[in-house]
């Protein structure tokens, strides 16, 4: 090598060494499994620098050492679960029926090979394999978290995603009583705790939903454990929830970081647009699909708390042709609009709803005219995708409600409370 190269090459090798330097981690997640990989997945995407320190030498082991067979969380899988899937399916395009294919010959191979690019697109995601935690202390800002090895990291967010809860142990809090409860079925939620949903999945043949007070019932200065969901049975079935569940906290912890605060500063509303980004499925139904044209518009109907789903063929639907009555939107309305109470007290009937109705409330709140009836006319059977013909006496659908409040209503933008309430 000539000198001239030589002296080229030392010049820019500071460059390229700071150019690759990654920042420092400002979220630990301890754990190997697919709760663990999907918290820390979550929270790199959520421009968080993330390092994963596995207790174990194999990542996500559940899901690429053996074949599998998941038969449960049909129409439920969704955010990087579904990732997973679609990639091993070499699928662009997110499809429920896909994922169910895949699931039920689930290849641990291809499941590897999802996972990498997944890990490689992710730069500020260090993982570091077969570790331990020797010592954890609660700094006057940060987490203090000593490895095995002596390798320090200082961090804001921790999450303990570890089956033996060995972080948590180290640490010295005291989490208990929150582990020892369930999570809540679907059919039992109340409309209120519906709206701050942050996971959904099958349990049992059962759908049970994540809400976040579930998160934060196992936290503590900004130290997140995975608490009640140890009490979950680890095996194929359990797979797609505990994923679900691991980018759930993952967006929390993220969340706390990013923005430098503790989780009673959160708002719900931003961490669910957070996790609506990625893709994840925040609705309970089963009769709606994962490339449903109306996915989104559904998902902040159900997060708004207008209606709660039925159950209906040992399913929890939200029933897209039942017709919306008055009742089903009065006080959810009024609770965001002032306007709103005054339109219900010269219109209220205890009746069905028709556009008629809907096109009068949305000009009253809205302060809109006549534009957004011809816009919708205009729209019927192209942008909106609805059926037949538009007509002012016909009966408002639940998903043509869904649909219209979505385009002409800040409702799902309205801040909430802890207990699902509107902050007033």
């Amino acid at each position: 090598m000539n000198l001239r190269v030589l002296t080229l090459v030392c010049l820019l090798l500071p460059m390229v060494l700071f150019a690759q330097k990654k920042e420092k981690p400002a979220v630990l997640i301890y754990g190997s499994d697919i709760t663990a990989l999907s918290a820390a997945i979550q929270s790199a995407r959520s421009n968080v620098p993330t390092v994963l320190v596995m207790d174990k030498p194999i990542l996500a082991e559940e899901i690429t050492t053996e074949v599998l067979k998941i038969e449960s969380n049909n129409n439920l899988d969704g955010g990087i679960w579904m990732g997973i899937l679609m990639e091993m399916a070499m699928s662009k395009n997110r499809d429920d029926s896909l994922a169910q294919t895949v699931k039920l010959d689930f290849n641990p191979r291809l499941a590897r090979n999802s996972i990498d690019k997944f890990i490689n697109q992710l730069p500020n995601l260090t993982i570091l394999k077969d570790k331990s935690v020797s010592k954890i202390n609660k700094g006057r800002k940060k987490w203090e978290v000593t490895l095995s090895d002596n390798q320090k990291f200082d961090v804001i967010s921790v999450i303990d995603a570890s089956e033996s809860a060995a972080l948590l142990k180290t640490s010295g809090l005291n989490l208990d009583s929150a582990a020892r409860l369930n999570f809540t079925p679907a059919s039992e939620m109340s409309l209120e705790l519906s709206r701050t949903t942050l996971a959904v999945g099958d349990l049992n043949q059962t759908v049970n939903v994540v809400f976040l007070q579930d998160i934060l019932n196992s936290e503590k200065d900004n130290f997140f454990d995975i608490g009640r969901l140890r009490n979950i049975p680890i095996n194929a079935e359990s797979i797609p929830f505990r994923s679900a569940f691991g980018q759930a906290i993952g967006a929390t912890a993220a969340y706390s970081a990013f923005f430098k605060t503790t989780t009673k500063s959160i708002d719900i509303r931003k961490l669910q647009s957070e996790l609506l980004t990625y893709k994840a499925r925040l609705i309970p139904y089963q009769d709606v699909k994962i490339n449903d044209v109306h996915l989104n518009a559904i998902q902040k109907c159900f997060l708004t708390g207008f209606f709660l789903g039925i159950e209906s063929d040992n399913k929890y639907v939200f029933n897209k042709s039942g017709i919306v009555r008055f009742d089903d939107i009065k006080d959810v309305l009024n609770d965001i609009y002032t306007r709103s109470q005054l339109w219900f007290l010269d219109n209220y009937r205890n009746d069905d709803l028709t556009w008629k109705d809907l096109m009068g409330l949305i000009r009253f709140v809205s302060f809109k005219g006549d534009e957004v009836e011809k816009q919708i006319i205009k729209d019927w059977s192209t942008k909106l995708k609805f059926e037949g013909e538009y007509n002012q006496e016909n009966k408002v659908t639940r998903e043509q409600f869904a649909v219209v409040t979505d385009l002409f209503s800040t409702a799902f933008a309205k801040a909430i409370n802890l207990d699902g309430s509107f902050v007033k």
